[in-house]
């Protein structure tokens, strides 16, 4: 009797409809049954984390100290796990509407992944426009909501941490104020702060550190630029420039970046014709760019020479959670809901945190099943509809999360920024007429 051997996890939702016989339970929840070919009538693929039961949303929600009535919500299936959810308060003293998409977190169907403007770091694009190019690429983004707070430099660079499918981005600098929100292989979520190691060591065990993965490059300080900067670094004439290319393969496809062992291409050291700088940044390898102590550092490397590389952060309140473990990060202001307690503004000395104002939140239940993507609109007195929405504080955004069921969320960039849209559609009220282009943002894509 032909016979066959199947290990089944719970985590992927396999039935299996047949005759077992010999069936052995093992340890770590792994069960193997030994089966008569002859004998299966069946497989069915299902999954334990997708839901079909419509979310309740509640009659009233509280904001500051008071509790209002909700006049309208409902809840609108997109997809397996994908629910959108409305809410609106008409009451004069907070007319409110409330739009999120939530996910159930689900390592089979749809994954979380970052966007990045063109994907470039200096690139801006609408929410809408990333689906599309998403879409020509073959690829089925069903939600697009913006991400993280952006300075003015070079036109527009993320303040802290940008992770795109385990690809760093960008990072400012290695003391990053401000919290993340990252997702897993399985779509996991976490928020927290982050520690960087960043360091480049020579033949000789000289290490120094790296101070930016594809930021501006300053006095004194070393960078790590990658494909993510664009075709070249863009960095002045007056430091020394080398390109490397990693030994175990193309650095984006790599996976793991501590102590990633790259060798030397070439050399470049500024002269005063600025006939050097803006060195190219060839697909699959980095450019190592240095100024006054750092640029000093590099003039000692020689072509065909070898060095490590490490870009790597971890969670500070999660231990072993690291760059190996979080694929995908934009990076937030403030954390405004930690285990279900309400948190103090970060900083609101020029009452921005205080104010009302569009809000974009992202925040996930206790247990982590859901994924809550979230706007509170506001500034919006040419809606259509006779409501006003006033906009919220970032305490107000944590009671809005609250409602929706979510115990931890951070806030992400507002304001004109602040866009859902899911199937191409725009589900709230752009505070500046239209979709804003901007540098980052999180999305649903089917696998």
């Amino acid at each position: 009797m032909k016979k066959i051997f199947l290990v089944l996890f719970a985590i992927t939702g396999i039935a299996l409809a047949a005759t077992a016989q010999d069936m052995q339970v093992m340890k770590n929840g792994v069960v193997t049954y030994e089966i008569d070919v002859s004998k299966i009538d069946s497989i069915v693929f299902s999954s334990p984390y997708i839901d079909t039961d419509a979310p309740e949303l509640g009659n009233t929600i509280t904001i500051g100290a008071v509790n209002y009535t909700v006049d309208s919500s409902y809840a609108e299936q997109i997809d397996n796990g994908l629910w959108y959810l409305y809410a609106q308060v008409e009451d004069a003293n907070k007319p409110l509407i409330i739009h999120s998409l939530r996910y159930t977190v689900n390592p089979v169907g749809y994954c979380v992944e970052t966007w990045v403007g063109q994907d470039i770091v200096t690139g801006k694009e609408t929410p809408s426009a990333m689906i599309n190019r998403y879409e020509a690429a073959g690829r089925q983004a069903r939600m697009a909501i913006n991400g993280g707070f952006y300075g003015v430099a070079e036109g527009g660079t993320p303040m802290s941490l940008e992770v795109m499918k385990g690809v760093m981005s960008y990072s400012s600098y290695l003391d990053i104020p401000h919290p993340i929100i990252g997702f897993d292989d399985l779509n996991i979520p976490y928020i927290d702060h982050v520690e960087m190691t960043a360091t480049l060591t020579d033949k000789d065990e000289n290490t120094l550190d790296i101070n930016s993965v594809n930021g501006t490059r300053l006095a004194d300080e070393l960078v790590l630029f990658n494909s993510f900067r664009g075709s070249s670094t863009r960095a002045n004439t007056w430091g020394t420039e080398v390109l490397c290319t990693p030994v175990d393969g193309q650095w984006e496809e790599l996976g793991n970046y501590f102590n990633v062992r790259c060798k030397v291409d070439k050399v470049e050291i500024g002269v005063d014709d600025g006939s050097k700088g803006d060195m190219q940044i060839p697909k699959g390898k980095i450019v190592l760019s240095g100024h006054g102590t750092a640029s000093n550092y590099l003039r000692e490397l020689q072509p065909d020479d070898y060095v490590n590389v490490t870009v790597d952060y971890a969670l500070k309140n999660n231990p072993g959670i690291n760059s190996t473990v979080i694929r995908n990060v934009v990076s937030g202001w403030n954390i405004i809901l930690n285990q279900n307690n309400i948190l103090d503004y970060y900083n609101d000395e020029d009452g921005l945190e205080s104010a009302n104002h569009p809000r974009t939140t992202v925040g996930y239940s206790a247990d982590k099943t859901y994924v809550f993507f979230t706007i509170a609109e506001g500034r919006n007195p040419t809606r259509e509809n006779p409501t006003i929405s006033a906009g919220v504080s970032t305490k107000e955004l944590a009671q809005v999360m609250q409602y929706l069921g979510a115990t931890d969320a951070v806030n992400l960039d507002g304001g004109g920024s602040s866009c859902l849209v899911i199937d191409k559609e725009t589900k709230n009220f752009c505070s500046d007429g239209s979709q804003r282009a901007v540098i980052n943002g999180l999305t649903i894509v089917r696998r």
